[in-house]
């Protein structure tokens, strides 16, 4: 454990006129609460992988007139006092969260302190693990959010509180990243365990490229010193999108919901909505994805506060293929981890043994593991197992049923050796040129579709793309179809909310949907592509309409410009239920009337088709 001696506490505030001088202040510090009486109020932070709430925000409020955080710190500017109105906050929010049910209490909870609170001598000596734990809490719950727009004089006293409090087992937040001049400078002194994404980057990153640039690169950099991003101010499901696409996994907005006094949970539909948007961009996999059921082990367990650390010392030294346990309380949910690595690391050196032998275990349990379902896919585990802290990335994760039973563990070693495997079988089902599904994944989502009660497929290809690769060539024509790609999945969710996107080969897409497609959808699609085409022709072309090339034969021949031809065939036609082979076999003679259709319109076209096909076709 690293310590600060009295000697750098006192070095801390040599030059510090910030401290509180109550003789000076206009009303006393209590006097001063008593009046604004600070309360927390939470705003949940969203993992988008598992469409669950991981944690709250700790945000303060006050009674009126002092309902908004600026009007209660500015008041308390006034009187000198801003330093005990923010530890009354934190005292007042500890206070809460102690008294939350479980398992809400048993989440994370991001705490705002200014550099000031951060390193005042009473704080130091108040909020510590000692403190944390009397509480009935785990220090690792908690993240100190230090807002980035205010800095230390000193970034080597950053530092050492730093290390400080992540040596007492909180984790370190920096808030509005990216929004201050000091930024990085202070990710270099602290090493935080989370960013919080300003959200001036975060509003309207849809309609931003060098937005959306920024926030991948954040992303790309977050991910590679194993600190977690999290996007704040999300407020619509376009720019939710965006950071889904650029890598961004924890999210928190008005989108969500407003902070509320006490935490709430995400409802159902919220969840549905993040999972198949998540899913979106995960295509390939979804399908191919298994569960982690067969892969589930079961270790010792032991009923927490029943058992010493001398037992399991003496359990992990007599039988060397343990390599962890499970702590279980009386209803089987489980409530701490012990590794066998983690257990002697906190029992050895000189005094470690005696200090911890006659203790229970809990002590020197983690209690921070990280838990699934059973129903949870190998890929969703696989990232989640992954994206822990360095000093948890290897720890086996615990399974549980829907209602948080303990069923087994599962080793990372499983884990990855399963992943693997899948990345194999996903690269073998996705096309090379596009990254989109292929013709594996397609015929099982074709499979899924035709078993719903309303379905609607769309077959997709380019009109004229042989003369363009003619004319072009094949890179330009490589360069055409991921821009046909492109638009598809841009406009894919106008066609239907759970429409799922596959390229068939060559210039063929196809879009299956549980449901009927929007005409609205289909229109906007058409009009991207021929918009967006024009820059894939040189501007003599597009004035004639055509381009030239020579045939086998070596004659001149014109080729119009590339349009899109949909077919689009969906329940009503049929009077049963399909094979896929019907469903190719009436759309074959669908595309050839859409084909021509779009010859005479010179611009892309589909078409329903209204033919009824009864069991023989």
């Amino acid at each position: 454990m690293i310590m600060l001696a009295s000697s750098q506490f006192d070095n801390l505030h040599a030059d510090d006129n910030s401290l509180l001088n109550c003789e000076d202040s206009k009303v006393s510090a209590s006097e001063f609460i008593a009046i604004v009486q600070p309360q927390p109020y939470f705003h949940p932070i969203i993992d988008l992988y598992t469409a669950s709430v991981v944690g709250y925000e700790c945000l303060a409020r006050g009674i009126p007139p002092y309902e908004l955080p600026r009007d209660m710190f500015e008041e308390a500017k006034k009187n000198g006092l801003e330093l005990e109105l923010e530890k009354a906050c934190v005292e007042a929010t500890l206070k809460t969260i102690r008294q939350l049910p479980h398992p809400v209490r048993d989440l994370n909870f991001f705490i705002n302190v200014s550099p000031s609170c951060l390193a005042d001598l009473n704080f130091l000596k108040t909020f510590n693990s000692d403190s944390i734990m009397a509480l009935g809490l785990n220090p690792g719950q908690f993240v100190l959010e230090v807002t980035e727009q205010k800095s230390f004089e000193s970034y080597e006293i950053f530092q050492r509180l730093s290390l400080y409090y992540m040596a007492e087992g909180f984790k370190i937040g920096l808030d509005d990243f990216g929004a201050g001049y000091s930024g990085l400078t202070a990710l270099i002194a602290s090493t935080p365990h989370y960013l919080k994404l300003d959200m001036a980057i975060v509003r309207d990153v849809h309609l931003h490229a060098y937005k959306q640039k920024l926030v991948k690169s954040i992303a790309s950099f977050a991910s590679s010193v194993d600190a977690k991003l999290i996007a704040e101010g999300v407020e619509t499901w376009e720019e939710l999108e965006v950071l889904i696409r650029y890598g961004v996994r924890y999210v928190q907005g008005f989108l969500f919901d407003r902070p509320k006094p006490m935490p709430v949970d995400l409802d159902g539909e919220m969840r549905k909505k993040i999972v198949h948007l998540v899913e979106k961009y995960d295509g390939a996999k979804i399908y191919l994805d298994r569960r982690i059921g067969d892969m589930i082990s079961r270790p010792p367990t032991v009923p927490t506060q029943s058992v010493t650390c001398r037992d399991i010392s003496a359990l992990f030294k007599k039988n060397s293929k343990i390599d962890h346990l499970v702590l279980v309380n009386g209803e089987g949910k489980p409530k701490g981890l012990i590794t066998r690595q983690h257990f002697f690391m906190r029992t050895g050196g000189a005094f470690g043994y005696e200090l911890f032998s006659k203790k229970h275990c809990d002590l020197v349990s983690k209690t921070n593991f990280l838990a699934v379902e059973e129903k949870t896919t190998v890929t969703n585990l696989a990232r989640l197992a992954m994206d822990r802290f360095p000093e948890d990335l290897y720890d086996p994760v615990i399974v549980v049923d829907e209602k948080g039973m303990f069923i087994g563990t599962v080793t990372m070693k499983d884990v990855i050796t399963k992943a693997t495997e899948l990345e194999v079988r996903s690269a073998m089902a996705t096309n090379p040129l596009t990254n989109l599904p292929g013709n594996e994944v397609i015929r099982h989502w074709l499979q899924e579709a035709l078993a719903g009660e309303e379905f609607a497929v769309l077959y997709i290809d380019l009109d004229n793309f042989k003369g363009y690769n003619d004319s072009y060539g094949f890179l330009m024509g490589d360069e055409l179809i991921r821009f046909t790609a492109n638009v598809l999945s841009k406009n894919l969710s106008l066609l239907h909310p759970e429409a799922k996107l596959g390229h068939i080969g060559g210039d063929d897409f196809m879009i299956i949907c549980p449901g009927l497609v929007s005409e609205k959808g289909l229109d906007m699609l058409c009009w991207a592509f021929d918009t967006g085409k024009i820059e894939y022709f040189k501007p003599a072309d597009v004035k004639a309409g055509y381009v030239n090339t020579f045939d086998r034969q070596g004659r001149q021949t014109q080729y119009p410009l590339v349009t899109m031809s949909i077919a689009v065939i969906d329940h009503r036609s049929m009077n049963f239920l399909p094979h896929p082979a019907h469903l190719s076999e009436a759309a074959a003679s669908l595309k050839k009337i859409v084909k021509a259709l779009s010859a005479e319109r010179r611009k892309s076209s589909y078409m329903f088709d209204r033919r009824r096909y009864e069991e023989m076709i």
